[in-house]
């Protein structure tokens, strides 16, 4: 007898706060993408051991890292060493660490002008960020920064446009983020370092809201056509655009 697996969007995974499938969401001509597929997450450094187990269990076979090199010095990934967990782990930073300057100005406008900004500076990583799952072993392949919002929200909703979900739902999945990191926020609201007023302007300032997705998305329409033509300008292959596409659509 089969047994068919229920598939949710939130992962509970114990240490993760911000960890979801991006399965399930129908596309423009009538697909869906693929469950268990691709999932974003934030950083896996905080995991517990049950939390690493169920990640394994839930059949990722790819983890992509896309923070920094300091942040995963001062915070591993718990499956950066090779073992029996059988998960490929690659980090990809997806900001250039030669490209920050300590003593640059802050010029920050907003955050979709900001997130513009980080797709045209960095259009080589993330490249390089989609040829990793695109040639990721079989399996889901995981996505992930430090908070799970701002790079991983980016891939995430480039990957989603690829294949053709709505800008809306790939913008109500972006912001699924400010829910489920809640806690945190509030916390550190609470209890953080400063003025109680300064945190929450901070707050307010970075809030991923589903519209500022959709900024962002237009702003790709407008500059570059589409993400597929900023995609292919940044220097996705046609084969690894496939790929993508391959791993995640579910068939008709």
């Amino acid at each position: 007898m089969t047994i068919e697996r229920e598939w949710t969007r939130r992962l509970a995974w114990e240490g993760c706060l911000n960890a979801r499938d991006l399965g399930g969401y129908g596309t423009q001509d009538g697909l869906q993408t693929r469950w268990g597929a691709v999932v974003r997450s934030d950083s896996l450094a905080a995991l517990t051991p049950a939390g690493r187990a169920a990640l394994a269990d839930y059949g990722v076979r790819a983890i992509i890292d896309l923070r920094l090199p300091g942040e995963v010095d001062r915070h591993p990934n718990p499956f950066a060493e090779p073992g029996g967990h059988g998960i490929a782990y690659t980090n990809v930073s997806f900001i250039d660490p030669a490209a920050i300057d300590p003593a640059a100005r802050d010029d920050f406008t907003t955050l979709a002008e900001d997130y513009t900004r980080m797709l045209d500076r960095f259009r080589s990583a993330v490249a390089e960020v989609m040829a990793a799952i695109a040639n990721a072993p079989e399996g889901g392949a995981l996505i992930h920064c430090a908070a799970g919002k701002d790079r991983t929200g980016l891939i995430s909703a480039l990957l989603l446009a690829l294949v053709d979900v709505p800008s809306a739902t790939i913008a109500d999945d972006y912001a699924l983020t400010a829910e489920y990191l809640r806690p945190r926020e509030e916390e550190w609201l609470a209890n953080g370092p400063g003025d109680r007023a300064e945190r929450e302007a901070l707050a307010a300032r970075f809030t991923p809201g589903a519209e500022v997705m959709l900024e962002v998305l237009d702003n790709l329409t407008r500059r570059y056509g589409g993400v597929e033509q900023y995609l292919t300008e940044a220097g996705v292959s046609p084969v690894d655009l496939d790929r993508l596409r391959d791993r995640l659509l579910a068939p008709r």
